[in-house]
């Protein structure tokens, strides 16, 4: 049976060691979210020979795990999740599957999964140029919603995120909480990015107007080629979403995509997401043992 454990910050260099190499860029692989998120919804981790397995529990138990990332063959990495479902007498359901991968378990177990779409769950990458530059009339709007801002609010400006202004950065996402009443979840998981934010490999920014914090970005690298968006908020001021999505895109050219993570099924943000033409939406799968 694999052995899961809680992840700790003590798990970032071998988990990134293994994810950055596997060619995914699935917001889900990233150490920062497997750490921030492990609590929400009870993430777990095991290196069994050098091969990531990661498992979800539901009333302490492992109810579903995801595909193993690890330099060995697809098969022999999951014929140990096959056995470990056995060994715990549950049905291997496994998810946050992306297409590739559901295809790979498609043909090594055929017949033996249900596969479903989970648009909800799938991530919006981008273009990092296209977000700094908004080339084009497909980005006409977003370059007149930000003209806009600038018009209206000459004193603002934009700052790196760090221990500077972390507090800044806190402030925005606890007024943003305070209008959209939650779980509270992602406000604990910002203020914990802001505590471990060097140990999590983090970067961002706060936009400032009239030396007030009206928005922040976090994010964090899923390998040297994509920059995973793990927190945006803004209040108080029109256009200061469109403002610091700019900004930080044109601060950070050196990736040459970012994954501006999920939708959550959420019409309005979705449509959002949408408006951003975004290169791939990448589908998520979960399998579900017949």
């Amino acid at each position: 049976m694999l052995d899961f454990k809680t992840p700790t910050l003590e798990d970032k260099n071998w988990i990134t060691a293994l994810t950055e190499n596997s060619g995914q860029i699935g917001c889900d692989i990233s150490f920062a979210t497997t750490f921030l998120w492990r609590n929400k919804y009870d993430i777990r981790v095991c290196n069994h020979n050098d091969v990531l397995y990661k498992a979800y529990l539901k009333d302490g138990k492992v109810s579903g795990y995801t595909f193993p990332i690890g330099n060995k063959p697809p098969l022999e990495m999951l014929e140990v999740i096959m056995a470990d479902a056995k060994e715990r007498k549950i049905k291997p359901l496994i998810g946050m599957l992306n297409k590739t991968n559901a295809e790979i378990l498609r043909h090594l177990y055929p017949d033996v999964f249900t596969f479903i779409e989970e648009r909800d769950s799938a991530d919006y990458i981008y273009s990092s140029e296209n977000l700094a530059l908004l080339p084009g009339k497909k980005f006409h709007a977003k370059r007149n919603h930000i003209s806009k801002f600038m018009r209206n609010n000459e004193d603002y400006c934009y700052k790196a995120l760090d221990e500077s202004n972390f507090e800044d950065a806190y402030m925005v996402a606890h007024m943003w909480d305070l209008k959209n009443v939650g779980d509270k979840s992602e406000l604990l998981a910002i203020r914990e990015a802001l505590d471990h934010f060097d140990e999590l490999s983090l970067m961002g920014g706060v936009l400032y107007v009239n030396s007030r914090p009206v928005a922040m970005t976090i994010a964090s690298p899923i390998n040297s080629s994509v920059l995973d968006i793990h927190f945006e908020k803004a209040v108080g001021v029109d256009g200061a979403y469109a403002v610091i999505n700019n900004e930080f895109a044109k601060s950070h050219t050196e990736y040459l995509q970012f994954n501006r993570e999920e939708d959550l099924g959420l019409e309005g943000l979705r449509k959002s997401k949408l408006s951003y033409n975004p290169d791939k939406i990448l589908m998520k799968y979960t399998a579900i043992s017949k």
